[in-house]
């Protein structure tokens, strides 16, 4: 009778554990997370996991994102990049931020492929798959690839702002505008507040001609917080929407305030092009 009631116990074991649906990989990530994370982590609306097994990066990380999608110091995220390495020099996506502000194309192409060869060794699939995303994205040029890999991570975090406005970056980079700015009006739709979102939204309009449309979008980006001071390319596509908007006056004070934030928007080859092209538009209105 011992002998029967055992293999029972053992038939209704095997019988449960079958029947146990397999982990998804979004489930083995947030476990992940829940184990190394801090319990008071703030993600301030972002979703992605964090690869890394010490618990201030966690939040180290996420002030990163929020100080990247919202504008924010750029000293302030040098130095908290700087630290996620000092902490966990093996998380693959600190390294790369670590890089956010190279002005050198080249030197930030190695630290890429440094955040690329790191994420060999990555605990989670979606650290592995944003880091194959961003070097065939920004090193191999193979923009199709990328789009392939932020696809997945998107599919595992569909509610990740980040995920969703980086397969966007894809898009815009192959020339698919429309398929780009589905994903930035997704980010915006995920964080109702996200400057990036919306100024990417703009990008495009401004891709497809339409210029009402990016200032439209630009001056929303900026009611939430975009701004150049921290942001040199955006700096110079402000001056390109107001210009194109014909809106002379406010083209020429924006560039005059922006050249006080240093010698790079001084020197500005687009700026200064711009700034003569509405002196000459404004000489000639007052003239007439």
């Amino acid at each position: 009778m011992s002998i029967l009631k055992n293999v029972v116990l053992v038939a209704v074991s095997a019988t449960f554990f079958c029947c146990q649906s397999p982990r998804t990989e979004r489930e083995i990530e947030d476990e992940f997370v829940e184990e190394y994370a801090p319990k008071d982590l703030n993600t301030h609306g972002f979703t992605l996991a964090v690869d890394s097994k010490v618990p201030e990066v966690h939040q180290l990380f996420n002030d990163l994102e929020k100080n990247f999608f919202f504008y924010g110091d750029k000293d302030e995220f040098e130095k908290k990049a700087a630290k996620v390495m000092k902490l966990d020099p093996s998380y693959p996506s600190g390294f790369l931020m670590g890089g956010f502000y190279e002005q050198d194309p080249e030197k930030y192409k190695e630290k890429v492929t440094q955040a690329y060869e790191l994420s060999k060794k990555s605990n989670l699939k979606s650290e592995r798959d944003i880091m194959q995303a961003e070097f065939y994205l920004l090193v191999e040029e193979n923009y199709p690839k990328a789009q392939e890999y932020f696809q997945k991570v998107v599919d595992m975090y569909p509610d990740s702002a980040a995920a969703i406005w980086s397969l966007g970056m894809a898009y815009y980079y192959n020339g698919e505008f429309d398929k780009a700015l589905e994903c930035y009006k997704k980010s915006t739709e995920l964080i109702p507040n996200l400057p990036k979102g919306y100024e990417f939204m703009s990008v495009m309009y401004y891709s497809k001609q339409d210029y009402e449309k990016a200032l439209e979008y630009l001056e929303k980006a900026i009611e939430y917080g975009a701004n150049a001071k921290n942001d040199f390319y955006y700096a110079e596509y402000v001056a390109m929407v107001y210009n194109r908007n014909k809106m002379y006056k406010e083209t020429k004070d924006y560039i005059d305030t922006v050249r006080t934030y240093g010698e790079l928007y001084k020197n500005s080859e687009m700026l200064n092009k711009i700034s003569e092209i509405v002196t000459t538009k404004l000489d000639s209105i007052e003239g007439m």
